[in-house]
């Protein structure tokens, strides 16, 4: 059995496990920081709806629930420490300065609206919740526009994984072999670009 084989296996035992609250807990933990990204759990969770073992729109609510809440620990962490964590630590998280500065020109731009937007673009979606915390949008329109952007972002991926069903699986396991490669460029990638922060980082100082 290859790694992704593994991972998926767990992510499916899991949550056929503990139902539901697996669906809300494991997009709990992604809407916060993403260890494991929404794109394998919701489309298993709509994978597992089509043999009748759960209710596609309740699959779809759990893990918008659990978007939602997640996101919203992490708008809290950083509307409570500010952007100074931001500028310590966000380089670890993939949000440096210049992220930043695009965040606020975007939610300038397109206010509320970027928030929901924001959930349904990936490599986005993952972030969106920390500028927001820090330019201290108003709580409850942060909440009511992040549900609205993670139910229509994991109705799209649940849905997938309903109407695919075992090709779902399938196409995973298609994946077999490749696995370790897939494994080491990720891998490569982030420490590439961890390296090149690090050392735009020290530039910048060098420069001040």
């Amino acid at each position: 059995m290859g790694i992704i084989d593994s991972i998926n296996q767990i992510i499916i035992d899991f949550i056929s496990s503990s139902g539901y609250l697996g669906i809300f807990f494991a997009m709990f933990v992604e809407g916060i920081l993403t260890p494991i990204p929404s794109e394998i759990i919701m489309p298993f969770a709509g994978y597992l709806a089509s043999t009748g073992r759960f209710s596609l729109p309740l699959v779809i609510l759990a893990g918008s629930l659990g978007a939602t809440c997640g996101s919203s620990v992490a708008y809290g962490i950083a509307r409570a420490l500010g952007r100074p964590i931001v500028q310590r630590y966000g380089r670890y998280i993939f949000l440096d300065e210049r992220k930043m500065d695009k965040a606020d020109a975007w939610f300038k731009k397109w206010g509320n609206w970027g928030i929901m937007i924001g959930h349904t673009i990936p490599g986005v979606r993952s972030v969106i919740s920390f500028p927001a915390g820090i330019f201290k949008m108003d709580f409850k329109r942060f909440v009511l526009f992040t549900f609205l952007g993670a139910s229509i972002w994991n109705t799209v991926l649940a849905s997938a994984g309903y109407l695919l069903g075992e090709y779902y699986l399938e196409f995973w396991q298609a994946l077999e072999g490749w696995d370790i490669v897939i494994l080491v460029a990720v891998v490569a990638g982030v420490a590439a670009y961890l390296l090149y922060q690090n050392r735009k980082a020290k530039e910048q100082k060098a420069d001040e």
